[in-house]
């Protein structure tokens, strides 16, 4: 079906609706509301620990900060990717490991030991240990590799605007496989 034949139809339909009476209902203006619905849902399966950064980034979300919304779920991202590393019982061993074989020769190496010394890495070199440690997959760093990309469109002066629908996606989809700790091994294991 063509979008000419699409137009028709809506055309069509809204020629039935007032000829009914058919009361007409902007469907624009709910989603907003059932999107808000799902997020609060997954935000309240959430950890506690990270309830502070979703329910922010939720207020965000609802107030159309959708900018803000995808930095503060970042955030909680990281913390949730950093405090597996710390609860696992050999995680900053595991990770320490990992980094001397990928990047020990590397001008930018600096060695972890501690929570703190992670704030040293980038997050694609971050992701790269987590994989290469066995914190998780091969997918588990694509996704977060994707999001990455729109997490700096939006912390950084690019002019990016990202859209109602997309911060849903990008909200979902990290909590639901990172901060919930689906596609987190080492939760699985420790």
């Amino acid at each position: 079906m063509g979008k000419t034949d699409v137009t028709a139809q809506f055309e069509k339909l809204r020629r039935f609706q007032e000829t009914c009476r058919l009361p007409r209902t902007d469907i624009a203006g709910q989603v907003p509301v059932q999107a808000s619905a799902s997020l609060r849902a997954a935000v309240s399966r959430a950890d506690i620990r990270y309830r502070k950064y979703l329910d922010e980034a939720i207020r965000c979300y609802e107030v159309e900060a959708y900018r803000g919304a995808v930095l503060m779920v970042w955030s909680a991202s990281i913390e949730r990717i950093y405090e597996s590393i710390e609860n696992h019982r050999s995680g900053f061993q595991l990770m320490e490991k990992a980094n001397l074989k990928r990047f020990g020769n590397s001008k930018s190496y600096h060695k972890i030991r501690k929570k703190n010394d992670l704030l040293y890495l980038s997050d694609k070199n971050l992701f790269l240990l987590c994989e290469d440690s066995g914190l998780f997959n091969r997918n588990a760093r694509k996704l977060l590799e994707e999001k990455l990309d729109t997490r700096n469109r939006c912390g950084h002066p690019t002019g990016f605007v990202v859209g109602r629908e997309e911060s849903v996606i990008f909200i979902e989809s990290l909590i639901n496989n990172i901060i919930n700790g689906a596609m987190l091994n080492w939760d699985k294991q420790s």
